[in-house]
């Protein structure tokens, strides 16, 4: 084990990770260009690798460590270090706590780049919403409007189960969904005389008079990844009940199925939420004699009947409102101004980064103090 303790807690990695910590900012950076900024990060930095794809071929080959694995080694070489070549002594209290804020910050990073979620929550001015919306996922959703007569039963299939392309199913479902075809972004036309064969599949509803033609995934910010699936539905028997084209683009597209009304969406994911949040209030304040928009605002009102609460809030930019374990800022609005958007984060790391903060702030003041004691001790014996 000594070759590879002697080489985890060693100073050539340490320089070897802050070169390739350089080479990936400059390399990701100038690639936002054409991935965007959510592109890059993805590519760059939350990657173990960094992947070409050989072109006209599906294979893609590794040529950069990514962000996880220099952060990685560089955590580990941090640890190494400290139980290797640390030598622990009270005029290093600086240096020690210089290491852990290092630490905790890596590892506040790492947190927060593999489990923080980010959503959007709209909310029209009187409205009340329980659930907010992820801009990168989607969900499949078959909606049993027979279930009772005051509820409908709502049956999510996530993302990941129609990227494979294979056939999805619930227990209480009647019928089974075959994925024909998943695309990440597409571009939605109307059918015409020049409407490709190919893309005829669909037979009900909205691709009667609609089809889909699929688009590389974009990362920018102001564009969107319009996720579009073809699917058939069977019955038990496997008889061809329909084919669908379902998009975030479309609305819910109803059908029955043995005597029972059904209706179909691809949406973005949901995160239902314990409490209620219902806009009272929106303003937006422009600089005077222009359309700039100097501030804008939600009035809400938080409910929780599990807990008994119902609050006002204020909500505007630079001041979120933080609770049970979320974070609202306001984020956006609709043209007409009656609808505010609201930027939902939750984040198990987010005060990690500001102990790192603290650590690093105290250790070097320990550290320069330390110093300045040691020096002025000298000076006067001198003198």
């Amino acid at each position: 084990m000594k070759p590879f303790i002697k080489f985890f807690s060693s100073l050539e990695l340490v320089i070897a990770c802050m070169v390739l910590g350089l080479v990936l900012v400059f390399v990701g950076t100038i690639d936002q260009v054409n991935l965007g900024i959510h592109g890059a990060t993805e590519r760059y930095f939350y990657s173990f690798f960094v992947m070409w794809k050989i072109p006209n071929s599906e294979i893609s080959i590794p040529y950069l460590p990514g962000g996880y694995t220099v952060g990685i080694t560089l955590l580990v070489n941090l640890i190494t270090g400290l139980f290797v070549r640390f030598r622990y002594s009270w005029k290093k209290t600086g240096v020690l706590m210089i290491h852990f804020g290092v630490i905790s910050l890596l590892i506040g990073e790492l947190v927060s780049s593999m489990m923080q979620v980010d959503s959007n929550m709209a909310i029209d001015e009187g409205a009340t919403v329980n659930y907010s919306e992820d801009r990168t996922l989607s969900e499949l959703v078959v909606i049993d409007h027979s279930h009772s007569a005051t509820t409908d039963r709502v049956y999510a299939f996530p993302k990941a189960m129609l990227k494979t392309n294979h056939d999805v199913k619930h227990d209480d479902l009647p019928f089974s969904i075959s994925i024909n075809q998943f695309m990440t972004n597409s571009v939605i036309q109307r059918r015409d005389e020049n409407t490709p064969a190919k893309s005829l599949i669909a037979n009900k509803d909205i691709g009667l008079d609609y089809y889909a033609i699929e688009t590389p995934k974009t990362g920018k910010m102001d564009e969107i990844n319009r996720n579009t699936a073809i699917l058939t539905i069977f019955d038990s028997m496997g008889n061809v009940a329909g084919t669908w084209l379902t998009s975030l683009a479309f609305p819910s597209q109803e059908f029955s199925f043995e005597g029972k009304d059904y209706s179909l969406q691809l949406r973005n994911k949901r995160y239902y939420h314990p409490f209620e949040i219902k806009l009272i209030d929106f303003s937006f304040d422009r600089y005077l004699g222009t359309n700039i928009p100097m501030n804008y605002s939600s009035m809400i009102e938080l409910t929780n009947q599990e807990r008994g609460e119902k609050r006002e809030f204020l909500i505007y930019m630079n001041h979120p409102l933080r609770y049970n374990g979320l974070t609202f800022f306001q984020s956006s609005f609709t043209p007409d101004e009656l609808t505010t958007i609201l930027q939902v984060v939750s984040n198990p790391g987010r005060y990690l980064p500001y102990i790192s903060c603290i650590l690093i702030f105290v250790g070097l003041t320990v550290q320069f103090g330390t110093g300045l004691i040691t020096f002025i001790g000298r000076r006067l014996k001198k003198s």
